[in-house]
């Protein structure tokens, strides 16, 4: 394995941890993500501190510029429950330069044939503080146990499994067995998995072993998740999408809706959203790649504005594996139901069987929403879904909460919260340089200091806390 390298541009930028500052950024790389892609490639994800003196161009969640295997990348996420192959890792960091054992892919992780059942190559040479990484799609959430195959001559090897960053279960030792070929499977607990999109490390804290594979299985006898409202996390599939464009109420939303799933009651949600699900409207499409990522995680949104068909191949197989499994989709339609309409026809074209009428829900809160999309599709969603139009989210008294006000005194309160202060930080900015340098109509809630994220409604419809008032109880509730 070789050691992750740094930026191609490290004299550029000095460190890079934590949050974004104006201190760890030595140069203006971007103002948009498009930027990054013409210099890095389809692996950039966001610009960084976007339209400022101190932007950066990211790859996930390390600045572009980093080596990261691409030879053969795995195409997709593991899916799980099931078997992660060793050799299948998305990301890793290594001591080595060379793949010592010159098999299967040509980087630093040492690769070799193996002699045990279950895969044709195993990951040797391990030394103390290499990693592997997967991405790994949760189908059901419950709670699980990793089954890791291991093999060392020596003995003396200690690992640990990580699941985003938090190490879950004991530390696992490898003790002598038998042969560098002579195979035990051990197992850790690994507790509560939500479904959807997480990382899984393997971390070795010391060395000479061999790993075949990795096992996730759901235990026997898992608890049941509890309805949430009308959705189910056991088994279904959030999908939220926003226009974000031309009205910066989308960016406070997209923080709305963050502060909810941040919520720990909401840890089990299977998401995923989607921006620039736009209709016939026009105006400026407002980029907040950096916003997305901190409020769903870079893994859990697609840019529809960028790469339509990408966003809907993406959205596709994230609903059609919910579909397959028995669960439903909940469409927050923070946006035009056109990117909805193509997502059902693919539907119906690839999975016949599927009563898309009684399990696709898409609700909507907006008359304008409706009037800016495709007359064609949204007839379309109408007789092929459950389309609910509920009563608009910008008023109160009408039997959804009204959260769009000139009300200023809630915005301390957010920007400083310890657990969603960022993302209602980068929400403020975007939504403000919005108004400020965009051309066309300006939201005057937002441009006068106060909050508009109405689209949430559709949110709480959902989740059945329709019972709030405004935006002063929606954070008394979420925060």
């Amino acid at each position: 394995m070789t050691m992750t390298r740094y930026l191609t541009r490290a004299a550029a930028i000095v460190a890079l941890c934590g949050g974004f500052s104006t201190h760890a950024l030595a140069e203006d790389q971007c103002n948009y993500t498009a930027q990054c892609k013409n210099e890095f490639g389809p692996q950039a994800t966001d610009c960084a501190n976007s339209q400022s003196l101190f932007s950066v161009c990211m790859c996930g969640s390390q600045p572009c510029g980093q080596n990261v295997p691409t030879d053969p990348a795995p195409d997709n996420s593991q899916p799980v429950p099931g078997f992660i192959q060793a050799q299948d890792y998305h990301r890793y960091s290594d001591t080595t330069a060379q793949n010592l054992g010159g098999q299967y892919r040509d980087d630093g992780v040492d690769i070799q044939n193996t002699a045990d059942n279950g895969g044709q190559y195993n990951v040797g040479w391990t030394a103390a503080n290499e990693w592997l990484e997967f991405d790994i799609n949760v189908l059901q959430a419950g709670n699980y146990t990793a089954k890791v195959r291991v093999a060392s001559q020596p003995g003396g090897g200690l690992y640990t499994l990580e699941v985003d960053g938090q190490t879950r279960g004991n530390a696992a030792s490898v003790g002598a067995t038998g042969g560098w070929q002579s195979w035990q499977t051990q197992e850790i607990a690994l507790g509560n998995l939500s479904a959807g999109a997480h990382t899984l490390r393997v971390q070795i804290q010391a060395g000479n072993f061999n790993i075949n594979w990795v096992e996730l299985a759901q235990d026997s006898g898992t608890p049941s998740t509890p309805m949430i409202g009308r959705f189910d996390p056991a088994q279904d599939l959030l999908l939220a999408n926003f226009d974000s464009r031309p009205d910066p109420d989308d960016i406070h939303t997209v923080a709305a809706v963050g502060t909810i799933l941040s919520d720990s009651r909401f840890s089990a949600v299977n998401y995923h959203a989607v921006a620039g699900a736009y209709g016939t409207q026009g105006g400026t499409f407002i980029e907040a790649d950096h916003l997305f990522n901190i409020a769903f995680g870079a893994n859990r949104w697609s840019d529809a504005h960028t790469d339509y068909a990408g966003a809907l191949n993406t959205v596709y197989q994230k609903a059609s594996g919910v579909l397959n499994n028995g669960g439903d989709i909940w469409i927050q339609e923070a946006g035009q139901s056109d990117f909805s309409a193509d997502l059902v026809r693919r539907v119906k074209q690839n999975m016949g069987a599927i009563n898309t009428n009684a399990r696709i829900h898409v609700i909507q809160h907006s008359e304008w929403n409706q009037d800016k999309t495709t007359p064609a599709d949204l007839t379309y969603v109408r007789n092929n879904t459950d389309y609910q139009k509920i009563s608009d989210g910008n008023s109160r008294g009408n039997g959804t909460p009204g959260f769009n006000s000139s009300d200023t005194s809630q915005w301390s309160r957010v920007l400083n919260h310890s657990r969603v202060g960022a993302i209602w930080t980068e929400a403020k900015r975007v939504a403000d340089y919005s108004i400020d340098h965009h051309p066309g109509w300006k939201n005057p809630n937002i441009q006068n200091g106060g909050m508009d994220f109405s689209d949430t409604v559709e949110d709480t419809w959902i989740f059945g806390f329709n019972h709030l008032n405004n935006h002063v109880d929606f954070f008394d509730e979420f925060l």
